[in-house]
């Protein structure tokens, strides 16, 4: 299978998921193979050849290899990577949703993230293309801003949260870079929970929400969070911000384990329904895995998700 490795190549900013398979994945990112971890890669690599010619490799560790030439630069990357040739500069791809593509930028970070998650993006075509103009929506756990850009892009009004000074900063680099520097988004560094108590102090209401917590993490002034323990209270009070029926989407998505698909839809009822409580108008709510297929056509499972399209009723004023 012959795959273009060029980064200078034109047209040459895809992101795709290659090859994945002994606990690690292999995905070429605008031209570049980048190999890092993925623990339920279990299968036998279908493209074994390939691995060899990555750039760039994660191994968690501190070591520092490199194999670029002589007079050139590298650009300084977090420790646990370890780099085999010219990277982009700048870095990013390109990601095409329903009318509008995304230009994000692939950012390495000391964890073994790249910034992209490519099992999200059918969600973003979603957000895209059930959002209404004006809309006012709220993106929690929002990192590189991926959700929070294919809702500007419809033309809502984003509150995009995270609780990551660099993860905003990056954000803001992917909207100028996707020709969304001027729409309506407000960047707010704060811990999920402690943002959303705030807003029903102040009887802030909201159309939609969108939401990927992590298994765990901490808010900027070193609040725990842990999905098990905080993700249904904080459910619970987001039914409070969003007007039943709402009138914009609702998407829970996650990568932790013990949260299937089906319990995520579960918990997604909850601000569906309105005022805390699970069912009645929490019906209409699809679910199902997060996936990526690889060049061999294997699909694998990264998480899952929940979603509601918006219902129809009387808009945040």
């Amino acid at each position: 299978m012959a795959i273009p490795l060029d980064p200078s190549s034109p047209g040459d900013d895809t992101a795709t998921l290659i090859d994945f398979g002994r606990g690690r994945r292999l995905e070429r990112l605008a031209g570049v193979l980048v190999d890092r971890p993925l623990p339920q890669a279990r299968l036998p690599r279908s493209l074994p050849g390939l691995w060899a010619e990555s750039r760039l490799t994660y191994t968690g560790g501190p070591e520092v290899e490199s194999r670029i030439s002589a007079g050139e630069q590298a650009p300084l990357l977090p420790r646990g990577w370890r780099q085999f040739g010219p990277l982009p500069d700048p870095w990013r791809v390109a990601i095409p949703l329903h009318a509008t593509t995304l230009h994000l930028e692939v950012r390495p970070a000391a964890s073994g993230q790249t910034g992209l998650f490519l099992e999200q993006s059918p969600q973003w075509t979603w957000l895209e293309r059930v959002t209404s103009r004006g809309a006012r929506i709220l993106s929690l756990f929002a990192h590189s801003g991926a959700a929070t850009l294919a809702l500007a892009a419809a033309g809502a009004e984003v509150v995009h949260v995270d609780a990551s000074r660099q993860a905003i900063g990056l954000a803001r680099r992917n909207a100028e870079a996707s020709g969304l520097a001027t729409a309506p988004i407000r960047f707010v560094c704060e811990d999920a929970r402690v943002f959303v108590q705030r807003e029903l102090r102040r009887g802030s209401r909201y159309d939609g929400v969108v939401l990927d917590p992590p298994s765990w993490g901490h808010g900027p002034k070193g609040q725990a969070f842990a999905i098990d323990r905080d993700l249904p209270p904080l459910l619970e009070e987001l039914a409070g911000l969003i007007p039943a029926p709402a009138a914009g989407p609702l998407l829970l998505s996650c990568h932790s384990a013990g949260w299937t698909a089906s319990r995520l839809a579960e918990a997604l009822a909850i601000v569906a329904g309105g005022r805390g409580r699970a069912g009645g108008t929490g019906q209409g709510i699809t679910s199902g895995p997060l996936t990526c297929t690889d060049a061999s056509g294997r699909s694998l499972e990264f998480g899952a998700h929940a979603r509601r399209g918006p219902q129809p009723g009387r808009r945040v004023p």
